[in-house]
C-alpha cells in the first residue's frame, strides 16, 4: 500500500473515532457518584434460590449466572433535576433502586419510550441502549449493583438515537 493511500486511511480512521467520541452523550448533573464496593469472582456463577410462599398463590424463585470471571460493581449516584445519565448502555445486568429520598426518573429506550420510576422503585437493565433523565423537582438518588465481566467498564457512552432530538431529549 502507498504512502499516500495509507495516510488517507489513517486519517478516515482517526477521524471516525474523534467523531464517534464527539457524538456521545454524557452524564450530566451527577453531584455525588461514589462506587461503594469492586468485587471479583473468578469463575462462573450459577445461584439459584426458590423459596415456597404459604400464603401466597405463587412461589418465589430467582437465578443469577454468569459464564467467565465477573465483576460486582455496588454505587450510589444522586442527579440533580434536569440531569442526565446520557445515552448509553452495559456490558452485563443492572440491579436498580430510587432510594426513598430520590425524586421520580424517566427511564428511556432505544425507541424513546418512556418509563417513570418513583422512590422505592426497582428495576433491572441489561446491554441495550437507553437514558436516565431526572424532570422532577428533587435530587434523583440510585442504588445500583453492576455484574459485569471482568475487566470490562460498567459502562459505555453512546449517541443519542433519532428520536430524542424531537423530545428534547440530549
Amino acid at each position: 500500500m502507498k504512502s499516500k493511500t495509507k495516510l488517507v486511511l489513517g486519517s478516515a480512521l482517526v477521524a471516525g473515532v474523534i467523531g464517534g467520541v464527539a457524538l456521545a452523550t454524557p452524564t450530566i448533573g451527577a453531584f455525588y457518584n461514589v462506587i461503594l464496593s469492586t468485587g471479583t469472582v473468578d469463575q462462573d456463577v450459577h445461584a439459584h434460590a426458590f423459596i415456597a410462599l404459604p400464603s401466597q398463590e405463587e412461589d418465589f424463585a430467582a437465578e443469577v449466572n454468569t459464564y467467565g470471571a465477573a465483576n460486582f460493581i455496588v454505587q450510589d449516584i444522586k442527579l440533580s433535576p434536569g440531569g442526565t445519565t446520557g445515552w448509553h448502555k452495559h456490558p452485563g445486568v443492572l440491579l436498580l433502586s430510587l432510594a426513598a429520598d430520590s425524586g421520580s426518573i424517566d427511564w428511556y429506550d432505544a425507541h424513546c419510550g418512556k418509563v417513570t420510576y418513583n422512590a422505592g422503585d426497582s428495576w433491572t437493565e441489561g446491554t441495550k441502549l437507553h437514558d436516565v433523565v431526572n424532570n422532577s423537582s428533587a435530587d434523583a438518588h440510585f442504588l445500583i449493583t453492576y455484574i459485569v465481566a471482568k475487566g470490562v467498564d460498567k459502562r459505555t457512552d453512546e449517541p443519542a438515537p433519532r428520536c430524542a432530538a424531537a423530545l428534547g431529549l440530549r
